[in-house]
């Protein structure tokens, strides 16, 4: 089965009150996402991470090897591998992040790309909305994508909506800090099903 997932934040403990989470502390709010996550995804199965994995290194290092199945990442701003992140600007130092995100268990994609699901449409995979979609302002606006009429599985919003026009956000504030089914996108395109 293929999952997608975004804004995991581990170990960010600011995300709980921005995001009105119901943890007491990163410890518990980092017990519950890899919980839900092994609950939901099972070793054979594939997840793709819409970003925002972690706004540090050390997380990605010694969350991975607790999470499920087979992991992508689309890198999220907050990400390093990001190209926005200050650290990725830095000369060759992508490269080596990108190396070390593969070396923690991740595969690290484009950070926009098109995915067939089989029998509904090529969706685009980016961490932000579309151009002009926000919660704050337009920024990213040089790495946003821009709305050509296919739907966009994205993050990035958080807990401000679910389905918006043609964008599904799979952040976890709005999916039970859980990763959903490829089955749950699907029923989205195909019957509009709001959820």
């Amino acid at each position: 089965m293929i999952y997608f997932t975004s804004d995991p934040h581990f170990w960010h403990g600011n995300i709980i009150k921005y995001c009105n989470r119901p943890f007491k502390d990163a410890i518990e709010m980092n017990d519950a996402l890899i919980k839900n996550w092994n609950a939901t995804v099972g070793s054979e199965d594939t997840v793709y991470c819409l970003g925002d994995l972690s706004m540090a290194i050390r997380p990605v290092e010694t969350i991975t090897p607790n999470l499920n199945g087979k992991k992508f990442l689309v890198p999220g701003n907050h990400d390093w591998v990001h190209s926005t992140n200050k650290k990725s600007k830095v000369p060759g130092k992508k490269e080596s992040l990108v190396k070390e995100y593969s070396g923690y268990g991740w595969e690290v994609l484009p950070e926009q790309m098109e995915f067939n699901i089989p029998g509904v449409a090529n969706v685009i995979l980016c961490h932000l909305p579309y151009v002009g979609e926000s919660v704050e302002g337009d920024k990213f606006n040089k790495v946003r994508p821009k709305d050509e009429g296919k739907w966009l599985i994205c993050g990035h919003v958080h807990n401000n909506w679910k389905v918006k026009d043609k964008m599904i956000n799979v952040g976890v504030d709005v999916w039970d800090f859980k990763p959903i089914s490829i089955e749950v996108i699907k029923d989205i395109i195909l019957n509009k099903i709001s959820y």
